[in-house]
């Protein structure tokens, strides 16, 4: 194999790796924001089950809603540990920062002169092995 097929091949490499960055980005903002808005929930039905405990005290028909509030809270909360949207985010970052910097690797080895043609095939099985370990951590898209 021709040394401009083999740079070729590096190029498409790091195309192939940005475009598969901006998946696992995308992916990691929707993932966070869905945590985040299950946090906020339960943050906010917590504290209505606490105000309306206390008021309970005074008017105990407000305890049946309290109750119905912290079920709910429960609820919500095991469906959020099930799923275990940190974990997955957190993965999708990890992942999404990998592959960005071996896009830029690649990209700064295309850019030295005088490459022979063992080089390449050195350099074409080393980015190979990372990109193995890359998506052996990651989660699948």
């Amino acid at each position: 194999m021709p040394i401009e097929d083999k740079k070729k091949l590096l190029r498409e490499t790091a195309r192939k790796c940005i475009n598969n960055a901006k998946l696992y980005k995308r992916r990691y903002k929707k993932l966070k924001f869905i945590d985040n808005i299950i946090d906020s929930f339960l943050s906010g039905s917590c504290a209505c089950s606490m105000s309306l405990t206390i008021l309970g005290i005074t008017f105990p028909m407000l305890l049946i809603p309290s109750a119905v509030l912290s079920g709910v809270a429960f609820i919500v909360a095991q469906v959020q540990r099930q799923y275990n949207f940190k974990h997955k985010y957190h993965m999708d970052s990890i992942t999404y920062t990998q592959l960005k910097e071996l896009s830029r690797e690649i990209n700064v080895i295309l850019r030295k002169n005088h490459l022979s043609d063992n080089d390449l095939i050195d350099i074409i099985e080393d980015i190979n092995n990372k990109i193995s370990l890359i998506e052996d951590t990651a989660i699948i898209i």
